[in-house]
């Protein structure tokens, strides 16, 4: 057939070598092809592989604008290449349907088990400062809040294909997913959290100083005294950080990512004594950020982190410089070996239902502390960054022996 449209001629064939077969075609085509110019489509069928890479170029050059997170060129390009493209590959993008992606929600829980993903033996991956390395393959299914995070990138996906002209607008089904088990993150009650404290404190004051036999070539010989100086600064630093991170409600990410330019009024009142420092702590993570007001138990933990940054470095930190910095003066990624050890030092690896504990469970203890204290719900939400329905589905739940005076209140024994 050949025909004219939106100011291009168009030569196709039918392959078919019937005539009425060829012309219920050739009038199939027509109709759909005056259906796509009239409601603003391209009349040229877009690959979806083409389309995704045409995605992917559009979200690198914003994040080098600076108009998106730097996390979406970093993270979103590999899924996109793997999954996406691996399910729906050459297909006409203006022909997927919401069926179709009920069935990638299927093939996607399985890729690493039984589908595609189950004959790969290693991943390549690239970090940031461009060293390459390899990890073994995940043998697991995807869990509901993997497939939902994708799911944000496939709107986001077909929704820039709306744009471009590519496709209709479609309704993207969530992923379906059924009631779970209690899966709240565990937190520590007050006597755990107390627990945790003085084993911490106790195993600062513990290390004594180690002796090493030094035997010379020459005969002789003697006894060298090694102080444990590097331990002993980790384990201040370690208990610095629950300090900070039990009674401020951060994420470890903002954590990591907190420097002293984030705490405000610290430098304004270091010359005066604790009792009348106060703070308030600028942070931000992947996505969230805002003024955190915490508690005034942090004060002690952030004036001794300054004094040994000044100690260890020389000099006193930068406004750039982190907050969790090692003796160098670079950043502390991560807490969670030193947490480990300290947990397993005081009994307190898993709680009540055999959930392991992490760095994250100082933040729940803060939460659920404030919430028994009778904070406001919603003030707790604000200074935590979070949202109601969060805290209600994750922290609401507080140790009924803490709240035994508000549910046994005056007049009520019979």
């Amino acid at each position: 057939m050949r025909y004219s449209i939106a100011g291009r001629q168009v030569r196709k064939s039918l392959g078919t070598p019937i005539y009425e077969e060829a012309y219920r075609l050739a009038n199939e085509i027509w109709h759909e092809q005056n259906y796509r110019l009239k409601n603003g489509l391209s009349v040229v069928e877009h690959a979806f592989n083409d389309v995704a890479e045409e995605f992917i170029r559009k979200i690198e050059a914003e994040a080098e604008r600076k108009e998106r997170s730097s996390d979406h060129a970093y993270y979103w390009p590999p899924k996109i290449r793997r999954f996406l493209i691996g399910y729906f590959d050459d297909k006409a993008i203006d022909k997927i349907t919401p069926p179709d992606i009920e069935r990638y929600h299927e093939w996607r829980k399985t890729y690493w088990t039984s589908g595609p993903g189950s004959e790969i033996e290693k991943i390549r991956c690239e970090r940031d400062d461009g060293r390459v390395f390899s990890r073994p393959a995940p043998r697991k299914i995807a869990s509901p809040s993997t497939i939902k995070g994708e799911m944000g990138i496939i709107r986001a996906l077909f929704q820039q294909a709306v744009r471009w002209g590519y496709c209709q607008p479609i309704v993207i089904p969530a992923p379906l997913v059924r009631k779970k088990p209690d899966n709240r993150r565990p937190g520590f009650t007050g006597e755990e959290y107390e627990k945790l404290f003085l084993t911490a404190l106790a195993r600062i004051s513990e290390l004594q100083p180690k002796t090493k036999h030094i035997k010379a070539k020459d005969g002789r010989e003697w006894t060298q005294t090694i102080p444990p100086k590097n331990i002993r600064a980790d384990r201040i630093r370690l208990y610095c950080y629950i300090e900070i991170m039990a009674h401020s409600g951060m994420r470890p990410t903002e954590a990591k990512n907190l420097t002293w330019g984030n705490i405000v009024g610290f430098r304004a009142c270091l010359k005066k004594p604790i009792g009348e420092m106060d703070v308030r702590l600028q942070v931000h993570g992947k996505s969230k950020h805002g003024t955190t007001v915490p508690l005034l138990n942090v004060i002690p933990a952030l004036k001794m982190l300054w004094e040994m940054f000044c100690a260890e470095t020389g000099r006193e930190p930068d406004d750039s410089d982190p907050v969790f910095a090692d003796a160098d003066g670079k950043a502390i990624t991560s807490f969670k070996h030193g947490f480990n050890e300290l947990l397993k030092a005081s009994g307190l690896e898993y709680d009540y239902r055999g959930v392991r504990r992490t760095p994250y469970s100082l933040r729940h203890y803060y939460i659920s502390k404030m919430l028994v204290s009778g904070a406001s719900i919603y003030d707790v939400a604000l200074n935590t960054r979070t949202s109601l329905e969060m805290i209600e589905q994750h922290y609401a739940h507080v140790a009924t022996e803490d709240i035994k005076d508000r549910l046994r209140p005056e007049g009520s024994r019979w």
